[in-house]
This record gives structure tokens, C-alpha cells and sequence, in this order.
């Protein structure tokens, strides 16, 4: 099974403190670009002035943020590999080679379910302050960005949490459900920083987060591989990236809509619920993996 897949390799708890120092250095690195950018559109940042919300305003500035963890996720892979002598697949699925079919299947539903509550607003609600900003290239250009290069942010943070700590945790504490309630809130604190955090504050914004790494967790464990994480992953940025945007915006890109005054509620934490469990009841009804997997259960070596 999925979680098993941890015993597989080299365990020794001081490898993964190396490895993870070495995907936070390689990130860095690859964040180097993105830093002299900033200095020159803001030369000030140099005296402690400047501002830093806007990192993702422009193409390029995206295409940089992104870049990072595109060198993440290959480092992430080469520990894997070279430090831990596991095979690339250990920390992604079960099954003998991956399944792209789910990923493609959590991609398209994930986005189904996405693109319906964007609508909702638009049914339900006042659109008053929501604004159409279509620029042709602009928006061809993100969308490619948003398509070469959201896959590689997406899979790192999945490879990372969903597999790697998440496979990690499960030596440790040896529930699955230990494991996805771990690296679930971990994977909310993570994205404590962002703008929408600060903007709506911790009891609004970071539950998002965490439900989110809660819900992946549990979809990659029931299903026995991350596939359906790595769809649902992958489609929430991207549609994130090129729908809509705002001031308060992790994202704030040449998207289709900006909404001029963003706001936050319970609902979007209820929505994020509804979504969830639909996503994995349709899930479920077509892989038939939710009995498969008791995530009650202790975790057997084997």
C-alpha cells in the first residue's frame, strides 16, 4: 500500500532532516532570479523600502515565483533517489507505474467543481465590484505559464507533503490517520504567509488550507496513490491563476476577473467541505477505492 511504500529505501531519521535542507537550499537558488528581478523593479528594497505584494503581478514575475519550485521538485526527486535509494514512484503511488488517467480525471472534476463556484457569485451574488479584464496576450501568455509551469509547483508541494513527510510521519507515528491529520495541518501553517492570511485573518483564511491538505491527504492514502491529489492540485492553481484575482491575492495575475474588493466568510470554508466530499464521492464511483484503505488502522511493515 501507499503509506508502506516508507519502509522501502534508507529511513535514517537524519536523512530527511539533510534532504529537506537540501530542497530549501535548491529552492533558494532557484528563487535567485526572482530576487534580482525585484531589486530591479525595486531598487529601494535594497534600502528596507519596497513592497513585496506584488511579486506575481507581471508574467515574468509569475513564470520567476513558480521557478523555484521547479528546481524544488527535481532536488526533492534526486534526495529520493541518491539519499534515501528509493525509486521516484516510493513516494507518488502503489501502483507500478503512474496512473496519469486519475490525474487527468482529478484535473477535469476538480475544476468542474471550481469553475461552479466561480459561477456562483455571478447566480447568487453582487458582481458589482468584480471587474472583466481581458488582455489577449497578457492572457495567453499566463495561461501558458500557468500550464508548463503550475504542474511542477503543484506535484512539489504534493511530492513533498502527500508523499514524502507524509510517508515520513507514518514511520513515526504508524496511523494513517496520524499522518494525514499531520502533514494536513502542516501543509495549512506552511501557507500561513500568504496575502489572504493577513488580509482575512487566521480564522477565516488558514482553515482553507489546512481542509485542503486534509482532503488531499486522505484522497492520496484512500486511494492508494497521490494521482488524484496531483489532479485536484494541479487544476485548483491554475484555474486559480487565470480566473480570478485581487489586492488580497496570493496570485494577483492578468486573470480574467479581478474583484476590487475581496471579502471572506465561513462559506468559503463550507464551500471547500461541499467540494471536497463531492470530489470524493465521484471519486469513489469510479475507482472504487474507499473501502480499500482503513486509515484507522496501524500501519504494517509488512
Amino acid at each position: 500500500m501507499f503509506l508502506e511504500k516508507a519502509y522501502t529505501g534508507i529511513n535514517r531519521w537524519y536523512f530527511y532532516i539533510l534532504s529537506l535542507l537540501i530542497v530549501f537550499v535548491a529552492t533558494q537558488i532557484g528563487s535567485l532570479p526572482l530576487a534580482g528581478y525585484l531589486l530591479w523593479r525595486n531598487p529601494e528594497l535594497l534600502q528596507g523600502g519596497g513592497n513585496l505584494s506584488s511579486v506575481t503581478d507581471t508574467n515574468l514575475g509569475l513564470a520567476l515565483t513558480l521557478l523555484g519550485f521547479l528546481v524544488g521538485f527535481f532536488a526533492l526527486l534526486l534526495c529520493v533517489k541518491y539519499i534515501h535509494h528509493k525509486n521516484y514512484l516510493d513516494i507518488v503511488t502503489a501502483r507500478r507505474q503512474l496512473d496519469w488517467g486519475r490525474i487527468f480525471f482529478g484535473a477535469g472534476l476538480w475544476g468542474i467543481l471550481s469553475l461552479i463556484t466561480f459561477a456562483l457569485p455571478f447566480i447568487f451574488g453582487d458582481t458589482s465590484d468584480i471587474v472583466f479584464q481581458f488582455q489577449p496576450l497578457n492572457f495567453v501568455v499566463l495561461l501558458l505559464i500557468s500550464l508548463m509551469l503550475f504542474p511542477f509547483q503543484t506535484s512539489f508541494e504534493e511530492l513533498l507533503f502527500r508523499g514524502y513527510l507524509m510517508q515520513g510521519s507514518a514511520l513515526v507515528l504508524r496511523y494513517r490517520w496520524a499522518a494525514i491529520l499531520l502533514t494536513g495541518i502542516l501543509f495549512g501553517v506552511l501557507h500561513g504567509a500568504n496575502p489572504e492570511v493577513k488580509e482575512f485573518g487566521v480564522w477565516l483564511a488558514l482553515p482553507q488550507y489546512i481542509l485542503m491538505g486534509l482532503i488531499l491527504g486522505l484522497v492520496a492514502v484512500k486511494d492508494d496513490g497521490m494521482e488524484l491529489a496531483l489532479g485536484l492540485h494541479g487544476a485548483n492553481n491554475i484555474l486559480a491563476a487565470v480566473t480570478f484575482t485581487s489586492d488580497a491575492s496570493t496570485l494577483q495575475t492578468h486573470a480574467l476577473f479581478k474583484d476590487l474588493a475581496p471579502s471572506a466568510s465561513y462559506w468559503d470554508i463550507i464551500t471547500i467541505v461541499v467540494s471536497g466530499i463531492l470530489f470524493i464521492w465521484i471519486c469513489n464511483r469510479k475507482y472504487h477505492f474507499w473501502n480499500k484503505v482503513n486509515i484507522w488502522e496501524k500501519i504494517d511493515k509488512g
